[in-house]
């Protein structure tokens, strides 16, 4: 069995999800992050705002100061076609670790019913897929290794897959896609 090199998380395709639905100043999209997805995914206010500045660089967000009456300016965000685009590519992509499942996936579950796009039972048959080939990857990397230490931490990622394998079969039947 190969290691794979995990990326980290990043909350940016989930900040480009949510600016899908408009165009918002940072703190009004912290609170509806906070509000909707709470829960699951948190992102610190200071953070979040480095965060949209760093997507702006990347030309996946563009800024505009509104004027405000009796209150300074403030900066409003809009997605660009580019952010889009990354968002997209990002919302139709199996989490590749089982260790970012937790957070990832309810995240683009959510994102895929909050707009109202297509696409969602081909995500969750391509994730079903992709940790299928891991459980079977795993339950021969236990076959083959002699250290028991090894074998117990290899059924125990084992287990965890196919949990979430289960989990992802009880959502597509269960018709809460």
């Amino acid at each position: 069995m190969t290691k794979q090199v995990e990326a980290p998380i990043s909350p940016e395709p989930v900040l480009l999800g949510f600016m899908m639905l408009k165009p918002r100043h940072p703190y009004n999209l912290y609170q509806e992050i906070n509000r909707e997805l709470g829960k699951v995914w948190h992102i610190g206010q200071s953070h979040l705002y480095a965060h949209m500045k760093q997507l702006t660089r990347k030309e996946l967000l563009v800024v505009q100061t509104e004027t405000q009456s009796n209150r300074p300016a403030r900066n409003v965000y809009a997605i660009t076609a580019a952010g889009q685009t990354i968002f997209l590519d990002w919302l139709h992509q199996p989490t590749q670790h089982g260790r970012h499942f937790r957070l990832e996936f309810p995240a683009r579950l959510y994102l895929f019913r909050r707009l109202q796009l297509p696409g969602l039972d081909h995500l969750i048959a391509a994730q079903t897929a992709l940790f299928s080939e891991r459980v079977l990857s795993l339950k021969q990397a236990r076959q083959e290794t002699q250290d028991s230490y090894y074998k117990l931490v290899l059924e125990f990622r084992q287990c965890e897959m196919s949990a979430i394998i289960d989990w992802l079969d009880h959502i597509k039947s269960g018709s809460m896609i």
